[in-house]
């Protein structure tokens, strides 16, 4: 773990942080100001899991690298001129440079360590320098809103694939419902299932209750059970989070002979410093972190590994088990579990069809803070996909307010998305929305050091290299997001103890209302599209 703060430093973060609302602009220009808005936005105690620490998601991976990190980067991004970049590298602020009115505002690297250095800090700060994260750079986060069309289309894709369509009936169990886990929940019911859900800090858990995510926590496995079995045997909807360390619960549901239909896991297991370890409680990991980090990630892999081991037993038993992208897998493999690989992951086994077609996440925030403006986005829905699934959702998601600034997130094809945000560019062009309105799309790739390729083993290919010897993705698109007009953009890895990484760049590019906006949303998503066909699509379909 880090050291501690200072106090002064400590100061510094008592005042939440909550980003500006209204048409009143605090930066010169408007792709300047959302930058600055939905950076705020991310640390906003109703959307971050531990703002406190900058820390935005559920693993240790932070907005900056400390508080006065943050205040520095909040400072800069009222002094940018039209044709200049702010460039942030692993959470600090560099100069700001001239470059071009269609250069992104911002510019975010973060944890590229060398590969000689993975492993060797094993998520620990040395000498100063960043640990790896992930979602660290990631200024779009909403909370859990982010995360539900993923986990929805990937339920949904499971129902389809192995229960006949529907979730109803049957039973799904997943650890962790802190960040983007605390999507699973409400996810899973969405699909009709009875669902639970453990994570050992019930303070997650409560938040995801508290935001309609999920029904009821309980601190008992027996009561978890007696609720789920019910309901399945009425086949009714339910959501349960119990507080309980998922590296024992799991076993024990196979000692126990309790067979989930369905099992997967999102714990922060890819960053050994945010699982909680056996036989802690959160204080107390807290304290061992702190104290003797080394035997903390040692109790932490030991753990994580008895979890994959209990998930493995369950999938003998005849439970449907998948690995959700938390790299849970690399590190039990790296920690001695030899068939880890067993389990596939959610790419491969339900998104990767949805890949193909260029579909992904989406989402679109207000950045006025007014709530008509989202309707006013939702009410473009019917009419741009009068024969779409979106309308559907659409009707799902606005039950499920996102924390902080209005925010809209779905799972959508690329040419889709061009056609929304030239929608909202002109409903912002018009005067029907009260500021403009921020768009973002992510790419992520994952892989394990000791099974190249393994996240997601699909690759692209329509190339004759060797998938798990590339690593072009998403750092490639990266690099045309910045040619094309993002508004701002950021790649990161994050990795785990060399074991692990993860890949990812976002872009966020902002609807002004302006025609030379139009111009650039739609060169930028067109190319969007380009690029995932090209990974994606046989060489037959790639462009060119």
């Amino acid at each position: 773990m880090s050291v501690p703060e200072s106090r002064a430093q400590t100061a510094i973060s008592q005042k939440p942080i909550r980003a500006p609302r209204g048409p009143a602009l605090s930066c010169k220009g408007w792709q300047q100001e959302a930058a600055l808005r939905m950076l705020m936005n991310s640390i906003d105690p109703a959307v971050a899991e531990h703002p406190e620490e900058l820390v935005v998601s559920a693993g240790t991976g932070k907005l900056a690298r400390d508080w006065p990190a943050f205040h520095a980067i909040l400072n800069s991004l009222p002094a940018i001129e039209s044709g200049e970049t702010l460039v942030i590298r692993s959470g600090e602020p560099e100069p700001i440079l001239k470059t071009n009115p269609d250069a992104p505002s911002v510019l975010i690297v973060n944890s590229l360590l060398s590969p000689a250095s993975q492993g060797h800090t094993g998520g620990i700060e040395v000498d100063g320098l960043a640990r790896p994260t992930r979602m660290a750079a990631h200024w779009m986060f909403t909370g859990p809103s982010s995360a539900l069309p993923e986990a929805y289309e990937t339920y949904r894709a499971a129902a389809r694939t192995h229960f006949g369509g529907s979730l109803t009936g049957r039973l799904v169990v997943a650890g962790g419902m802190g960040g983007m886990g605390g999507a699973q929940a409400l996810a899973a019911a969405l699909n009709g299932a009875a669902f639970l859900g453990i994570d050992a800090d019930a303070e997650r858990i409560k938040r995801r209750v508290k935001a309609g995510y999920c029904e009821v926590m309980v601190n008992n496995l027996d009561e978890a059970l007696r609720i789920l079995k019910n309901a399945v045997r009425k086949r009714e909807l339910a959501s349960v989070g119990l507080v309980g360390n998922a590296s024992e619960v799991i076993p024990e549901l196979a000692h126990r002979g309790v067979l989930p239909d369905l099992l997967t896991d999102q714990t922060p297991a890819d960053e050994p410093f945010a699982y909680i370890p056996q036989g802690l409680t959160p204080l107390q990991a807290a304290e061992l972190r702190e104290q003797n980090p080394r035997a903390y990630r040692a109790r932490a892999l030991d753990s994580l590994a008895a979890q994959v081991r209990g998930m493995l037993e369950l999938k003998k038993m005849g439970a449907v088990v998948f690995e959700f992208g938390n790299g849970i897998l690399a590190q039990a493999f790296a920690r001695g579990v030899a068939d880890a690989y067993e389990i596939p992951d959610f790419v491969s086994e339900y998104l990767l069809a949805d890949l193909q077609q260029c579909r992904g996440l989406f989402t679109a925030v207000a950045l006025s803070g007014d709530l008509d403006d989202l309707a006013r986005i939702d009410s473009l829905f019917p009419k741009l996909f009068p024969d779409s699934e979106l309308r559907e959702w659409i009707a799902i998601a606005r039950k499920r307010p996102s924390p902080g600034l209005p925010a809209r997130s779905c799972w959508m094809r690329a040419d889709e998305a061009v056609k929304l945000s030239a929608a909202i560019n002109d409903a912002v062009a018009r005067g029907e929305m009260k500021a403009p309105v921020a768009m973002g799309r992510s790419i992520r790739q994952k892989r394990a050091k000791n099974l190249p390729g393994s996240q997601p083993t699909a690759q692209a290919v329509n190339s004759a290299a060797p998938a798990q010897a590339l690593a072009d993705w998403p750092g490639l698109p990266a690099l045309l997001d910045a040619a094309t007009g993002a508004s701002w953009l950021a790649l990161q890895v994050g990795a785990a103890a060399g074991e692990s990484w993860e890949q990812g760049a976002s872009f966020a590019v902002v609807a002004d209302g302006k025609p030379k906006t139009a111009e650039r949303i739609e060169r930028l998503l067109a190319n969007d599209l380009a690029a995932a066909v090209s990974r994606f699509a046989p060489p037959s379909q790639s462009p060119g």
